[in-house]
């Protein structure tokens, strides 16, 4: 079967899930479809991912969306950014996985699971849905779909795991941490979709072949039609410097579904046409 339509949801923590859930109102509100062959979600990505597949609509910016954003609140990032600063990748999470490891318990990651998906778990996995995270101890990347399944709530936590910040999660015996840290969206992983609504509120990495819009770059050299949707000016600013910070997900959601409301006609474009 032909992969017509790729739907990537990218990495940007709790404003991060509100700018991402207004960007898709605003195009569902102007007639986008958001039906997709294949969903890519990355950390916060991956829990609006999750909740887009599993309900079949797109949920709305409500209280309880309200409280699970700010359930992934954390005081500091300072370890993260450490990580993606460091002159080696792999010794950077090397070092994230060895932390990682150490303070893994099991009770610190069921806590995080029914923190961050609520609901999800024992779900039937979307066949449509693939979820990107990182292997602690190997650093590679793992992707989590209806072919290598996991429970579907602790391939979201997983996902949305920033290390040394929230506890890893351990799936078929093995750690596993935030999506992100291989590429903010992983648009790459939609290679040979004829159509790609990209859908990235963070988009920096030190590495230029990890950002979204080289990685959007490449999909349309080889014949996609790419629409990416990043934040303006106006839309960073409503997301503020503190992408964790639940006290502004109003703003971010007005700010998604203003981009959302932009972007409509070339999403519509990409998606319709043959």
């Amino acid at each position: 079967m032909s992969l017509r339509r790729a739907l990537v949801l990218g990495s940007g923590g709790a404003t991060g899930i509100a700018w991402e859930l207004g960007v898709l109102a605003g195009l569902s509100r102007a007639g986008l479809s958001l039906d997709a062959d294949l969903v890519v979600g990355t950390s916060a990505g991956a829990l609006v991912a999750a909740w887009l597949t599993t309900s079949g609509a797109v949920p709305e910016l409500d209280e309880a969306q309200r409280e699970r954003a700010g359930r992934i609140r954390a005081a500091h990032v300072a370890r993260l950014v450490a990580a993606q600063l460091h002159p080696s990748r792999r010794h950077a999470v090397a070092w994230l996985g060895g932390r990682a490891t150490r303070a893994w318990t099991a009770s610190a990651e069921a806590e995080w699971v029914e923190r961050v998906a609520p609901g999800l778990s024992g779900l039937a996995w979307p066949s449509n849905l693939v979820i990107v995270a990182t292997d602690a101890t190997s650093g590679r990347p793992a992707f989590f779909s209806a072919g290598q399944p996991a429970d579907l709530a602790a391939a979201v936590a997983a996902s949305c795991a920033l290390p040394g910040v929230f506890p890893a999660v351990r799936i078929d015996g093995r750690l596993h941490f935030d999506g992100g840290l291989r590429s903010p969206a992983n648009l790459d992983v939609a290679a040979g979709a004829d159509a790609v609504i990209a859908v990235a509120p963070f988009s920096g990495a030190v590495r230029a072949n990890r950002r979204p819009v080289n990685q959007a770059a490449h999909l349309a050299k080889a014949g996609a039609r790419v629409v990416l949707i990043e934040p303006s000016l106006a839309g960073k600013i409503a997301l503020g410097p503190d992408l964790l910070a639940p006290e502004g997900t109003d703003r971010a959601f007005a700010a998604g579904v203003a981009a959302g409301t932009r972007q409509c006609a070339a999403a519509i474009a990409a998606w319709s046409a043959e």
